[in-house]
């Protein structure tokens, strides 16, 4: 709707950008108090990671202009071209910034309508890579309160849709604009720009404008980890991406700040899902530059040191037994028989030093039960009766399979979790689509990691009724 120019302020000497409308519009009153519109509202909106407006004026042949602040950086759609699919973490850092700007807008009453990566630059700070929204020229304002003369106008004019079809949300396609529209459109359009910087596609393909707007009203985009398998995206980030991309808005964060919430919380489940698998293994330390080396073993001073701890344990267990014993009148009774007096106390102790004698087998022979350096015969013999699984154990100089850690027992149920996940995403992904056995297929994979779970079952009922609804269709 215009051009852009890279101008020095004679008076500031700062560097400004000016958005001045193209000749050949100046004579429509329509588009004239557009582009107006446009500077008076996005100079209420003051945010770091959105494009500042600082005035409007006219031009000597009488054409207006916006004097805006000069961006000296690379727009998303280049990176796109040239760099993705991006990491995830980048894509989440430019993500949460942009709906930072979203949020701050919409808190004003303003929907932006044409987010994609063209409106969305990367500048180079101090602080890192910022990211900054550009044109709210087509935003609607919603709210009587902040300009009485626009109140309730509409820009876009019956039958006309504003925005960039591939980006559009399922409202605009149908044609909805003014108080129709809120936060949530531009929420679809931001998880379009997210899906594209993780995949290096879009979600839907058509030859036609028609074609995608159809598209975004009716086909169900293919998941993430369907459509690009091979990059391994963490299946939370991906649920986040296609939450965004429900048909029905209701379905989809409620706000650019609850988007933010939940990409913040989808990274932290993930590190937390990572974290036990490199918890407790320490590093040796290397030279600067250098990434740090996981051991594969502990130390052998440490095992020997607690193995040794162990044996002063069963030692002073075993001595007090004894003792017990000595005090007792030669007429007095044991009220259990030994062997069952013995065998839960080192039973106990056994069960201490599991987690740790395993690390220690190939350093010195250790009675994983009895807790003993295995020297067969010098202590054995000197135990009285114990259970019969107590005695085998005693005299066991091979290595014993430990107890799962709590670690391992955590990162074993968030594994069958994230299965889980997967199994309804695919269920869902081919209900959709109308394939039902293919659905019903994938759910029972998901039941089969948890039999007593209430949602595959319900999904499994809903597909079964979708069969037969088609089968007695055909017929």
């Amino acid at each position: 709707m215009g051009s852009v120019y890279k101008a020095l302020h004679l008076r500031f000497g700062e560097i400004r950008a000016l958005k001045v409308i193209g000749q050949e519009l100046a004579i429509d009153p329509m588009l004239l108090k557009r582009f107006e519109h446009e500077a008076v509202i996005t100079r209420k909106l003051q945010h770091p990671n959105a494009v500042r407006v600082d005035d409007i004026d006219e031009a000597e042949d009488g054409r207006p202009f916006i004097v805006m602040e000069f961006i000296d950086g690379v727009s998303l759609k280049k990176l796109i071209q040239s760099e993705s699919p991006l990491p995830v973490p980048r894509v989440c850092t430019i993500i949460k910034q942009a709906a930072l700007a979203l949020d701050a807008a919409h808190h004003l009453g303003m929907v932006h309508r044409d987010i994609k990566p063209d409106n969305i630059v990367l500048v180079e700070t101090p602080e890192g890579e910022q990211a900054k929204i550009l044109d709210f020229g087509i935003a609607k304002v919603r709210e009587a309160r902040l300009c009485g003369e626009t109140s309730g106008m509409t820009l876009t004019g019956t039958g006309m849709v504003v925005g960039t079809p591939q980006y559009m949300s399922p409202e605009q396609a149908a044609g909805k604009r003014g108080e129709e529209l809120d936060g949530r459109s531009d929420i679809y359009s931001l998880g379009i720009v997210m899906y594209q910087m993780l995949t290096r596609e879009l979600p839907y393909k058509a030859d036609t404008t028609m074609a995608m707007l159809l598209a975004h009203l009716q086909t169900p985009p293919t998941p993430i980890q369907v459509l690009r398998p091979d990059l391994q995206i963490p299946e939370e980030i991906a649920n986040v991406v296609m939450r965004c991309l429900q048909k029905d808005r209701d379905l989809r964060p409620a706000s650019a700040k609850a988007l933010i919430d939940e990409l913040e919380l989808a990274q932290s489940s993930r590190a937390r899902a990572v974290a036990p698998a490199a918890a407790g293994l320490p590093r040796r330390a290397t030279s600067p530059g250098q990434s740090q080396e996981i051991l594969p073993t502990v130390s052998r001073r440490r095992g020997v040191w607690f193995s040794a701890s162990i044996a002063v344990v069963i030692l002073a267990l075993g001595g007090w037994y004894f003792g017990r014993g000595s005090l007792r009148s030669p007429n007095e009774r044991p009220s259990t028989p030994p062997n069952q007096a013995v065998g839960p106390r080192f039973s106990q102790a056994e069960t201490t030093a599991h987690p740790r004698l395993e690390e220690n087998t190939n350093e010195s022979q250790v009675v994983l039960t009895g807790s003993q350096r295995a020297e067969p015969g010098a202590q054995a013999d000197r135990l009285p009766s114990a259970p019969a699984t107590s005695r085998r154990a005693a005299t066991s100089t091979g290595p014993a399979a430990a107890p799962p850690t709590a670690g391992a027992a955590r990162s074993n149920s968030l594994e069958i979790e994230r299965r889980i996940k997967g199994a309804v995403t695919e269920g869902d992904f081919h209900y959709d689509n109308g394939e039902y056995d293919e659905a019903i297929k994938a759910y029972r994979e998901g039941l089969k990691l948890d039999f007593a779970n209430v949602i595959l079952r319900r999904k499994i009922r809903r597909a079964e009724q979708g069969k037969a609804t088609e089968g007695a269709a055909k017929q």
